[in-house]
């Protein structure tokens, strides 16, 4: 026995089926559009902040070991940038002041002496942070 609206029920139901398709493949890209758009937003934020603290310990530094006499100096920085905690130590040939958060590294040069060493790091938090210069051994620790 055959029924006259089987043709057309299979028919309507394969339409909804494409459209529910169709509708979660539009919902989908939306949402990685937006989703990408505020974790690019986010990470350009975190860099720009991560560059100032960058700048601000590099001057810092530059003043304190530009002296001829040994020196202890603070510094304040964020205690976290965007809500992460990060890290600041110098690059690897001491040219630089890096700070590092969530896997992204910012830098900014050291305006001084060329045979300064600079050695140590300083943790976002606690809050306290003090640069120690030592005139003698031309040796800048950050702690």
């Amino acid at each position: 026995m055959k029924w006259a609206g089987d043709e057309r029920g299979i028919a309507i139901a394969s339409e909804y089926v494409l459209l529910l398709g169709v509708s979660m493949l539009i919902f989908t890209a939306v949402f990685i559009g937006f989703n990408s758009f505020d974790n690019t937003a986010s990470a350009d934020a975190r860099s720009a902040a991560a560059y100032r603290v960058a700048v601000r310990v590099s001057e810092r530094i530059s003043g304190v070991a530009l002296g001829e006499a040994s020196a202890t100096g603070s510094i304040d920085v964020p205690g976290r940038i965007c809500g992460s905690p990060y890290v600041i130590y110098p690059s690897r040939d001491g040219k630089a002041i890096c700070v590092l958060i969530e896997r992204d590294e910012q830098e900014a040069p050291v305006l001084a002496p060329a045979d300064l060493k600079i050695e140590g790091f300083m943790v976002s938090l606690p809050p306290e942070h003090r640069i120690d210069y030592d005139a003698s051994t031309k040796t800048l620790a950050l702690a």
